[in-house]
């Protein structure tokens, strides 16, 4: 996939290795941030690229206030990962919150929320049916997983797919962490205009930033709630042992 100036954190999950030293294969899965301004000029580099699915991972409000731009010729799946409300990852809301951005009085307060989140990813139904029927659209080639940054809900969903594919877990950390490069750019947008608000950028930074302890929160709470993945993938997602293996047949050398 090319890069395409108007979509945020846009880059193929593929180009790993396993730990058994098979190739995860590229231009089958990609990930990204919202695709609500993506340009017309760039539908083909979209459709180029081999996208033929969006699974958008937002909130309905998310949805409503900035809805995907795409072209013809990509199919459209919503897997809201929190349907039943709450600031979770969007975390475009929590900023709208005046209450909750109150709450934030430390970097360690407002690494703590992530880390929830995080969690509940892995705990919640709601997450439970959006990432089970996530990993099986990405058993279809040319599959986008998105949400708003790219960073959180699409983090986790790559995270997961890399696991079940047998990518270690530092190299999936590694890929993971790439979001904070991607996303320097927009982070010092929201820097600035933070400038003169007293908010100070040390309480935001963890907001807009993935860090090692938010992705390990969510192994974390698996291997505590579930004892292992394979448990967590089976029991949680209802995920069958025939959707595995269509993903390990599709994406590994």
């Amino acid at each position: 996939m090319e890069f395409i100036a108007s979509v945020p954190n846009l880059r193929d999950i593929g180009g790993h290795v396993t730990a058994d030293g098979r190739k995860v294969r590229t231009g089958l899965a990609f990930r990204s941030g919202a695709l609500d301004r993506l340009a017309p000029a760039d539908h083909e580099a979209l459709l180029a690229g081999g996208v033929r699915l969006v699974c958008d991972l937002r909130t309905a409000s998310e949805r409503t206030d900035q809805p995907d731009r795409l072209p013809d010729g990509i199919d459209y799946l919503v897997l809201d990962v929190q349907r039943q409300g709450g600031h979770g990852a969007d975390i475009a809301a929590l900023f709208e919150d005046p209450a909750l951005v109150e709450s934030m009085t430390s970097p360690e307060v407002s690494e703590g929320f992530l880390i929830e989140v995080y969690r509940g990813m892995v705990t919640m139904p709601d997450a439970h049916e959006a990432y089970r029927d996530l990993l099986r659209a990405l058993a279809r080639p040319g599959t986008l997983m998105h949400c708003t940054a790219g960073k959180d809900r699409t983090g986790w969903g790559a995270a997961l797919l890399l696991t079940l594919l047998g990518v270690d877990r530092r190299a999936v950390m590694d890929d993971y962490l790439a979001s904070n490069e991607h996303l320097a750019e927009t982070a010092a947008t929201v820097y600035a205009l933070l400038d003169g608000t007293g908010i100070p950028r040390e309480i935001v930074s963890p907001l807009l930033e993935v860090r090692e302890s938010y992705l390990n929160a969510a192994f974390d709470t698996i291997t505590a709630t579930y004892g292992d993945l394979d448990t967590y993938v089976r029991q949680a997602l209802g995920l069958a042992d025939d959707d595995v293996a269509a993903l390990r047949r599709l994406y590994l050398h």
